[in-house]
């Protein structure tokens, strides 16, 4: 009778080599506008404070001489400006859905994590707000 020679061996995922994680940032981003559903918030402007933390593709490298070849971060706190600027939002989630849109646009993005506050809210409390984070699948799945 013939024995069968058996190798037992370990099948595992195999490693992402790259270890780059490329993230642009934007921390306390102010800026005043109408924003809320009670009547006495529809009057005066008041403060928005955004924090995002948006992870861009690994393979996108900076060209010193090309500003497109960056996720700029300028160009996306002038698209929230112009967001609360030229919509009257009554919800900071209803906000931070646009901002997704608008932030989204660059293909280079792959997620993003948006932080909405409204710092003078609540009498009691430093801060209210929303923290919301997406993917690319998620938004382009919603």
């Amino acid at each position: 009778m013939k024995k069968n020679k058996f190798k037992i061996i370990e099948l595992k995922p195999e490693e992402n080599k790259n270890s780059i994680k490329r993230s642009v940032f934007i921390k306390d981003f102010v800026i005043q506008e109408i924003i809320g559903i009670h009547e006495h918030e529809k009057i005066k402007k008041q403060k928005i404070k955004f924090n995002i933390v948006i992870d861009v593709n690994q393979n996108t490298f900076p060209d010193e001489k090309d500003i497109k070849s960056i996720v700029d971060y300028e160009k996306i706190t002038n698209k929230l400006e112009n967001l609360a600027k030229n919509k009257k939002y009554n919800f900071l989630e209803s906000l931070a859905e646009d901002s997704f849109k608008e932030i989204f646009e660059d293909k280079r993005i792959n997620a993003i994590t948006i932080k909405i506050e409204k710092p003078d809210a609540i009498k009691n409390a430093e801060s209210v707000g929303v923290k919301v984070f997406k993917t690319r699948n998620d938004y382009e799945g919603s």
